[in-house]
């Protein structure tokens, strides 16, 4: 059997399902430690707090609207106020976690624990820069929403939350103004009737199954460890190339948050390429993508992507766009040097079987492992030929 699809099975089909904080995403990060150490490369292991699940920010956020609705009519100046600032903080609450995967909330959700495996391969001659291959370990759940075959939903669902939650708030200022009148609270059964469906949902999307994430994340997991394999037999001149295999990108990037931490100043300096479900589909460089709050990628590593693209077209390497949010757009919007290449399923535009159960090993194509391998290895040597790239600014 290929290699890379080997390391999938064991991902995927041994190990199975990786949820964050799980089992099985330790057995994954074990896995992966084993093998980076059998190439006779220094193994870095992180463990870190991560939040349980990607829908911990909203259920979070929308319980404490529910809260304003409680408190906003019990009759007096002072909670008429306080049910107005509460309703007011919910809608940029999820903004901010639409943006950066965090939330002021999250000291009080429930939170696991998580890891990294990170290493390092060595260049040649003098270190001139520093590339980061970011591959995650964990899967999500097998989301309602939040997969393949209902992402056109995606955008209209989260405006319609935004706006939502913002009406209550505006709702319970102008009340909280105009002295409590009771049309407002009334009025802002509306709105709390659909967060009350939300809750619901996200409570119900929390009880579905991990998915195996064959390529989503365990086809990425594999590429990455076969840029390690070519490295060591072959070094690059004059770029470190850092592997990252990261826990917790399915709920907060809270292991991304841990290297870039960890390591400020070198990572300030480096250059990022996020792998996300290269298994199967086209392989894509992402040249726009975010959910809402959309982002770019580097604009010198995205000329450097599509020149590689261009001079070898038998890869069959295409720019794209695609609507979902990965460690890439925490990445930019922190003003890091990133850029995403991905596999895209052209039926769905989207990530092939994206948060679904049928993202397993028999949806691997061995000749898409094997030319993601071969984009991201000329993609690195094109910058270790090239100087530095300049340092970028945030993505908007």
């Amino acid at each position: 059997m290929n290699s890379l699809l080997s390391q999938v099975c064991a991902l995927a089909e041994e190990i199975g399902p990786r949820g964050t904080g799980t089992p099985g995403e330790a057995a994954a990060a074990d896995y992966v430690a084993e093998l980076v150490s059998a190439l006779g490369l220094e193994v870095e292991r992180q463990t870190f707090r991560a939040v349980a699940s990607q829908n911990a920010f909203p259920m979070g956020i929308n319980l404490v609207a529910l809260l304003a609705v409680i408190i906003y009519p019990l009759g007096s100046p002072l909670t008429r106020w306080t049910g107005a600032g509460l309703a007011l903080s919910v809608a940029p609450m999820l903004w901010q976690t639409i943006r950066t995967a965090d939330s002021p909330l999250r000291p009080f959700l429930p939170q696991v624990t998580s890891r990294n495996v990170v290493t390092r391969v060595e260049p040649q001659g003098e270190l001139c820069q520093r590339v980061v291959i970011l591959a995650h370990l964990d899967t999500n759940r097998c989301r309602i929403i939040w997969q393949s075959s209902t992402v056109q939903y995606l955008e209209p669902l989260a405006y319609l939350t935004l706006a939502m939650l913002a009406s209550l708030g505006l709702l319970y200022l102008a009340g909280a103004l105009l002295g409590g009148p009771a049309w407002v609270w009334w009025a802002s059964l509306l709105p709390a009737g659909y967060v009350v469906g939300t809750v619901i949902s996200l409570w119900h999307d929390d009880r579905t199954p991990y998915s195996c994430g064959a390529n989503d994340n365990a086809a990425s997991v594999a590429v990455a460890l076969e840029i390690g394999t070519r490295l060591v037999a072959q070094p690059l001149d004059s770029t470190q190339v850092w592997l990252a295999f990261t826990g917790a990108e399915e709920t907060d990037h809270a292991g991304l948050y841990t290297l870039l931490r960890e390591y400020d100043a070198a990572m300030r300096e480096a250059a990022f390429i996020g792998l996300e479900g290269v298994g199967s589909g086209e392989i894509v460089i992402l040249t726009r993508q975010g959910l809402c709050a959309h982002f770019r990628p580097d604009p010198g590593l995205l000329a450097l992507a599509e020149r590689v693209a261009a001079r070898r077209p038998e890869l069959g390497v295409n720019a794209a766009q695609m609507t979902m949010e990965d460690e890439v757009g925490t990445l930019r919007r922190r003003g890091y040097r990133a850029l995403c290449i991905a596999g895209r399923d052209p039926a769905t535009g989207t990530l092939p079987h994206w948060h679904r159960a049928d993202d397993t090993v028999d949806t691997i194509s061995a000749q898409v492992l094997e030319r993601a391998a071969d984009f991201v290895m000329a993609l690195l040597e094109e910058l270790d030929g090239s100087a530095p790239l300049p340092a970028s600014k945030p993505s908007p």
